[in-house]
């Protein structure tokens, strides 16, 4: 019987290397080539390897090209990737129908990359598989994701839809879902094991006992036993004392407090590294179409952990790029001064004053919060035509002679593509806050991509979506949706309710959390009036209006509060701040932030270094030191400094020095009072 199984096997392996033949191809520093049975995909930076085994593609190799360091070193124990417990598993035999490749870009939402999509039948199982990876290049990564369609005859009854578990001794021991990447790496040499994760609910953890990131580091080899993790998004292998490694992050909406549609675990063992969760339940899989399960990212990183915040920000950002035409702008948003709603700045009058007093402040987009609607509030709400008198033909007058734009709050489930498009047919620019979304299943899912890339598409660069993960409903998470904008950071308001009131040293504190894992330019952050916000809880009155602006300085910054509510100074001051920002705006947009100095706890000094890859070298370090720090000088460590000469220039005074960074990477800098900032450029000498 064995060697009937081998002899199929050698059939079906020499029948795919005849119909497909050698491929390959190339777009700029990427490259695909298909030849004797190996699968070859190179970024220029990282490359990957595939062996067709008969059963599905097996990695064999793992490589960063920058520094040549192989990481798939053990004996793989799994002829395939992926697998289906109940369906698919190491030794079901496979026929690889085709391979294609072509230059892609996903109709424009996405950096022009090399699609490979190798399509694979299972005839005893009744599956059909596209196994696609995406090659762009000069990334760092390499993307890859299953497609799973239904033959006729599949019977999804009796599989496993999410993780499991068994009962061994009295201990409760994971079982495994569906597998969708297999890494073999080896973790029976010296290694570390960093996760991390972001939750969701983002303005329910305002207060210092609830940080925004999850991150654990388990040490410890050899792993003999399975370490499994559930809650994490991302997943960093450390070698060599922890300056090489591979980091492996889950394109889905995962999130530390919300699993949302099986997104599996991480399993890591003597046998290398699982990955779980297709993000498709057995009935899910239908014969009319292929459907999508959660991508995977692999990146190859050195420098230690401050190279792998950059690799994985690298790829993000070759993921999801932004558009400075579309995403680049300061925001207004009318439920600022709520307390605790925010209906009533909805009001017609309201916005006429609102409209010139945010033009002389420099804001772009006054974007309309829930109430500018025909029908209901809040989750309730629909009929998304404007309730004004005449329509919105005076608001829209007021908008264009003070040279701002539009921004509208809508509900994700309840706004149809018709009603979005009509708006922006008679506002010209719109970014949506698209709020109260609710994704149980892939139905869902697919729902919502579809009317995101339809309303974009109807209006192309005119219009975007900044996605709302509030609240404990499954929605987007963090490394999910991106595409279509950008993600709603924190309800924090100055008064009502107590919970949401901005304490400045709790804003930066996540702020400064939200940066070390995630691109900046992706989050809109909200900007509160420091001298409304009620000084029985929170001593933001002892803050200026500059301090506070600047924590959202690397970010998407909204100006969640109203301009016509400022004093004469507090004008003065942020209309002079904002514009020497703007002056700035595009280079930081285009930087890589990173967390420096301590985590904020009002006592500290912390900030924020924005590295720019461009020629120009538009770099810039933004440092606060808090309320009660006494200390008016400290050395910070920066990112991937050390040893460079840079020169400095605070853009407040225009005073510039020449300093030689540290073996450390650190520099002193002096802030002479507390509630203090310094707003710097520099630049690399060479």
């Amino acid at each position: 019987m064995t060697k009937i199984v081998i002899n199929i096997t050698l059939v079906l392996l020499l029948f795919s290397q005849l119909a497909i033949g050698q491929q390959s191809k190339t777009l700029k520093n990427a490259e695909y080539s298909f030849s004797e049975n190996i699968l070859s995909a190179s970024t220029g930076k990282v490359q990957r390897q595939w062996k067709w085994t008969g059963n599905g593609l097996q990695t064999i190799s793992i490589k960063n090209q920058l520094t040549g360091i192989e990481y798939a070193k053990i004996n793989n124990k799994h002829s395939c990737d992926w697998d289906l417990p109940g369906a698919i598993n190491d030794t079901t035999p496979a026929e690889l129908f085709n391979i294609t490749v072509i230059e892609n870009d996903d109709e424009g939402f996405i950096n022009k990359h090399l699609q490979v999509i190798s399509t694979i039948k299972y005839p005893k199982s009744k599956v059909e598989v596209q196994h696609v990876i995406w090659i762009f290049p000069d990334a760092p990564g390499i993307r890859t994701q299953l497609r799973v369609k239904a033959m006729e005859g599949f019977s999804p009854e009796n599989l496993p839809d999410k993780e499991g578990e068994r009962i061994d001794c009295g201990h409760k021991i994971a079982v495994p879902s569906a597998r969708t990447e297999y890494l073999p790496l080896n973790f029976t040499v010296e290694n570390a094991r960093r996760y991390w994760g972001y939750y969701n609910n983002p303005g329910s953890r305002h207060d210092p006992a609830r940080e925004m990131l999850e991150e654990t580091i388990v040490t410890g080899y050899p792993l003999f036993l399975t370490e499994e993790n559930h809650w994490a998004s991302g997943l960093s292998v450390e070698y060599d004392n922890g300056e090489n490694g591979v980091c492996i992050v889950k394109e889905s909406p995962k999130c530390v407090n919300e699993q949302s549609h099986y997104t599996g675990s991480f399993y890591s063992g003597p046998d290398g590294l699982v990955v779980t969760g297709w993000g498709l339940t057995p009935d899910e899989i239908i014969t009319d179409r292929y459907r999508e399960c959660w991508a995977t990212w692999t990146i190859a990183w050195s420098q230690g952990n401050d190279g792998m915040q950059l690799a994985l920000k690298q790829f993000d950002r070759a993921r999801y790029p932004v558009f400075q035409e579309r995403d680049m702008f300061l925001l207004s948003n009318t439920w600022g001064p709520a307390n605790p709603g925010g209906s009533q700045f909805t009001k017609e009058a309201f916005l006429m004053k609102e409209i010139p007093a945010l033009a002389k402040l420099g804001i772009d987009v006054m974007q309309i919060d829930d109430g500018w609607q025909k029908g209901g509030l809040s989750s309730r709400a629909r009929d998304f035509s404007p309730k004004y008198e005449n329509g919105w033909k005076d608001i829209k007058r007021e908008v264009d002679k003070n040279g701002l734009r539009f921004g509208l709050w809508v509900t994700a489930q309840l706004a149809t593509t018709e009603e979005m498009k009509k708006n922006l047919d008679e506002l010209g620019f719109i970014s949506w806050k698209s709020d109260f979304d609710h994704l149980s299943n892939r139905s869902d899912y697919e729902a919502r991509a579809k009317k995101y890339r339809d309303v974009l598409k109807h209006a192309w660069m005119k219009t975007q979506f900044t996605l709302c993960p509030e609240y404990d409903d499954p929605r987007y998470g963090w490394y999910y949706f991106k595409e279509y904008g950008s993600i709603y950071f924190q309800n924090i308001q100055e008064s009502l309710p107590a919970h949401l009131t901005m304490v400045p040293y709790q804003v930066l504190r996540q702020h400064w959390l939200m940066s070390k894992y995630f691109n900046s330019n992706k989050l809109q952050i909200l900007l509160q009036n420091p001298k409304r916000t009620n000084p029985e809880r929170s001593d933001a009155p002892q803050h200026s209006h500059s301090y506070c602006f600047a924590m959202g300085v690397p970010f998407v910054p909204c100006f969640f509060q109203s301009a016509q509510y400022l004093d004469e100074q507090g004008q003065a001051e942020l209309t002079s701040f904002i514009a020497l920002y703007k002056k700035h705006r595009e280079a930081i947009f285009n930087c890589y932030t990173f967390p420096i100095g301590d985590k904020p706890d009002n006592q500290s000094w912390s900030g924020f270094q924005m590295i720019n890859e461009d020629e120009k070298g538009n770099n810039y370090i933004l440092l606060f030191r808090e309320l009660h720090n006494t200390q008016k000088q400290n050395a910070i460590q920066l990112k991937l400094l050390a040893g460079e000469t840079i020169t400095i220039t605070n853009i407040e005074t225009n005073e510039s020095r020449v300093e030689k960074v540290n073996g450390d990477g650190k520099i002193n800098f002096t802030i002479n009072e507390p509630a203090a900032y310094l707003f710097l450029q520099y630049t690399v000498n060479k």
